[in-house]
């Protein structure tokens, strides 16, 4: 399994690895850590954000290059 972080918009690639066997599958905590890189924070006060539709993707893949085959995903915005 892959994580991957991204912008969906310009499909800019802000982290990608493997993720350990029995490492815990946590979306928000690569968006916090992708989110930190940039002295940022994730803003949650806007509530559901459409799929893809966010300043950061985070996607949970079983092939990281197959962005087709998501096990798991969710958008966020950063705190302006």
């Amino acid at each position: 399994m892959f994580v991957i972080v991204y912008n969906p918009t310009t499909d800019d690639i802000y982290y990608q690895r493997r993720m350990a066997p029995n490492e815990k599958l946590n979306l928000r905590k690569f968006a916090d850590l992708v989110a930190s890189e940039f002295d940022a924070e994730i803003d949650t006060a806007d509530g559901h954000i459409p799929n893809c539709s966010g300043d950061l993707r985070v996607e949970f893949r079983p092939y990281r290059d197959k962005a087709w085959h998501i096990w798991d995903g969710q958008s966020y915005y950063l705190k302006q």
